[in-house]
């Protein structure tokens, strides 16, 4: 016992280190990867809100710009001067205005009368948009920096610009990016970029946004480091993942072993690789000269459940819906016996039990001719008892007489088993009478103390020998008991008297030594 015991807890600790490796190879794959692609989805949805802030920007300035075209002309008057400060002033945007002609100068602004040519490349790109727009950085005189320039051009030919510092692009969308995210957004020829510094992180995907009508392009970057921030803040998850992954892997484990230790389970098991044992117990003549017989009883020994009693294994047998392969697996186990011991066995008959519903079976039949042909030495030894248990109905009992014939055919005996504790009448009995009727033990246990059970007994008794039916007395353990069955005309006695259920081996050795005191005595 100890040292099952012993050899228990290695496997234990094995079954937990197995269990929780395979839940640490779970956990981890699935964060370090969930983690990415969750940042490519919230990378995709803040370029996303990026390109709609952008948008409606854009659309915003060059409605503002287009109103600034329809009121203006090519004169650049102080009046002309005046209203462009007044759109300057009250513009959410620019922070100055100029008016170009169709050559492309730019002849007045908020500051007045003013002679600057537009870079030939921005002219390229107003006459070739279709709205005939363009943005672009260039270096501003007045600010001195590197600022934003809207052009639009209207149907008129004359055209405006306008002057922004960047910030404002950035203020728009700093908050929707950073600081988790980098991005360099285009305008034109130009970049300008979020934070030059956050570049130095590997960047392992980008999202690319392009507003082509106006020449606008926005890069949001993935950079390696948010990765490896956000996966150590998620160190705490991804043990929770691992200690809830461990524990429902080893519950399931534990479910597993306990469904396949389980009665049901081992049963199934059992009878479908041919696991069940069958033992012999004799049923000997009390006339001499006449043979023995046997009955096999299955017995099965369980790893998890240790000895099973038969009852308890042909009850799950019946409600898993496996009687006929029982029957099968023991009547094969009856084949290999007698092959095994034919010289033994050669005058002796052994049955075997068989479910009656079995026997209704259409099947039943052709599958026993099979299994005599695969056990030839089965023919003339073997026996059917058909336990009483359960009554047939009208429809019933004339099928079962057929397949009895049918049985009877095939050169194999067949007896009532536990007579008088079900349902069997005594109508069946003159239709179809059975080779053999066997007594229950219950009758046999009574029949010492109880008048009325005699009385049974003697009237079963003689019906029996009417019918030309064997009598044999079950559950015979006294000699009293003896006495009493042969009194009543019983012809075989069965039970712990003479023999127990013994294996095969031990059968064969009680045989060798009952043929020797026989013959001793003859």
């Amino acid at each position: 016992m100890f040292g099952s015991v012993t050899a228990l807890v290695p496997y234990k600790k094995k079954v937990l280190f197995y269990y929780g490796f395979l839940s640490l190879l779970i956990s981890i794959p699935l964060f370090t990867v969930s983690l990415y692609f969750f940042l490519l989805h919230d990378l995709d949805n803040k370029a996303k809100a990026a390109e709609n802030i952008l948008i409606t920007q854009m659309e915003g300035i060059f409605s503002e710009l287009k109103t600034v075209v329809d009121s203006a002309g090519l004169s650049c008057q102080e009046e002309d001067a005046t209203r462009l400060k007044r759109l300057v002033f009250y513009s959410p945007t620019f922070k100055e205005l100029g008016l170009f002609d169709k050559d492309f100068r730019v002849f007045c602004s908020n500051y007045g009368v003013v002679n600057i040519p537009i870079f030939s490349s921005i002219v390229t790109r107003i006459e070739s948009s279709a709205g005939r727009k363009t943005v672009s950085l260039v270096r501003s005189k007045s600010l001195g920096e590197a600022t934003f320039f809207a052009f639009y051009q209207g149907e008129n030919g004359i055209g405006v610009n306008g002057l922004a510092p960047p910030i404002r692009f950035s203020t728009l969308i700093d908050p929707i990016i950073l600081p988790d995210y980098f991005y360099e957004l285009t305008i034109g020829k130009r970049i300008l970029s979020s934070n030059r510094d956050g570049m130095d992180s590997d960047i392992w995907n980008k999202k690319v946004v392009s507003l082509d009508d106006w020449s606008v392009t926005l890069d949001v970057f993935l950079p390696s480091n948010l990765y490896w921030q956000r996966l150590y803040s998620f160190a705490p998850f991804i043990f929770a993942v691992w200690l809830v992954l461990f524990l429902a892997f080893y519950t399931a484990h534990l479910i597993s072993v306990y469904y396949r230790r389980s009665m049901r389970h081992c049963i199934r098991r059992a009878i479908k690789n041919a696991e069940i044992d069958v033992y012999f117990q004799p049923v000997v003549s009390l006339n001499p000269g006449e043979s023995l017989e046997m009955e096999a009883l299955l017995r099965w020994q369980s790893l998890h459940h240790g000895y099973v009693s038969p009852l308890v294994v042909v009850k799950v047998a019946s409600e898993l819906g496996l009687m006929d392969e029982l029957t099968w697996v023991v009547i094969r186990k009856v084949g290999a016996f007698y092959r095994e011991y034919p010289d033994q066995l050669i005058d002796i008959k052994t049955s075997v039990n068989v479910d009656r519903f079995s026997l209704l079976k259409e099947s039943f039949a052709p599958k026993l001719a099979s299994i005599l042909e695969e056990y030839p030495e089965l023919k003339g030894h073997l026996g059917l008892e058909v336990t009483e248990t359960s009554v047939l109905n009208h429809d019933e009992l004339p099928l079962m007489v057929s397949r009895f014939e049918h049985i009877k055919a095939l050169g194999i005996g067949l007896s009532v088993d536990d007579f008088g504790t079900g349902y069997s009448g005594l109508d069946f009995l003159r239709r179809f009478p059975y080779d053999t009727l066997k007594l229950d033990q219950v009758f046999i246990a009574n029949l010492k103390d109880d008048q009325f059970t005699r009385q049974v007994l003697t009237s079963i008794t003689i019906l029996a020998k009417e019918l030309g039916m064997k009598l044999v007395a079950e559950g015979v353990e006294r000699e009293d008991q003896l006495e009493a069955v042969r009194l009543l005309g019983v012809d075989r006695v069965q039970g712990y008297y003479f023999c127990r259920p013994l294996p095969k081996d031990q059968i064969i050795t009680w045989i060798a030594r009952n043929n020797s005191i026989e013959n001793a005595a003859k």
